[in-house]
C-alpha cells in the first residue's frame, strides 16, 4: 500500500555488511544490542521496550545495517554509544506481516530483503536493480511485540 510519513527517527547501532554471519543474517550483531545496557535503558525511559526496528541504507557497492527503535522525528537526546538516523518524509510502500517477533531479524537478508522487494514490485513499485542507486535507499522493517505486527516500509521517493 502506498502512502506519504513524515520524517521519523531511528537510535540504534549501524553494522557494516561485513558484520554479517554465515548464513547471512545480523542475529549476533541484534543480540549484541539486546545485550547492551545502554539500549535498554534507553528503551526503558522512552516506553519502548516493546518495539524493534531494522533499518537498511543501501550504496551503490555495499549496504548498512541498524538494529534499534523507529521514533517520530522529535529532538530526543542519544545516549553515548547509540547513533540516530534521520529518514526524510515520503512516499512509501507498506506491507504488513501477523505473528512476527524477534525472530525475524534473525533471518537470512538473502531471502527477507528479496522476498520484501518482489512485493513491492507486484504493487507496481519501480525498483532500481541496485537498491543503493535510488535517492531513497531504505528499507524499515518495524516490529510492534504487543500485537507482533511487523511493519514493513519501502522508501519510493521524498516527498515535500
Amino acid at each position: 500500500m502506498k502512502k506519504v510519513i513524515d520524517k521519523k527517527l531511528f537510535v540504534g547501532r549501524p553494522f557494516p555488511s561485513s558484520m554479517m554471519n554465515a548464513q547471512k543474517s545480523f542475529m549476533e550483531s541484534n543480540q549484541q544490542l539486546e545485550n547492551d545496557e545502554v539500549f535498554q535503558k534507553f528503551l526503558a525511559d522512552h516506553d519502548l521496550e516493546n518495539k524493534r526496528t531494522a533499518l537498511i541504507v543501501s550504496a551503490p557497492e555495499s549496504f548498512m545495517y541498524w538494529y534499534g527503535v523507529l521514533l517520530d522525528d522529535k529532538p530526543i537526546d542519544v545516549p553515548t554509544g547509540l547513533m540516530k538516523f534521520e529518514l526524510p518524509k515520503a512516499e512509501i510502500d507498506e506491507e504488513e506481516e501477523e505473528n512476527q517477533n524477534l525472530v525475524y531479524f534473525n533471518l537470512p537478508l538473502v531471502s527477507t530483503v528479496p522476498n520484501f522487494v518482489k512485493r513491492v514490485v507486484a504493487n507496481g513499485v519501480k525498483v532500481y536493480q541496485n537498491l543503493g542507486d535510488s535517492d531513497t535507499p531504505y528499507i524499515v522493517w518495524d516490529l510492534n511485540l504487543d500485537t507482533k505486527k511487523l511493519t514493513q516500509d519501502f522508501y519510493v521517493k521524498v516527498s515535500e
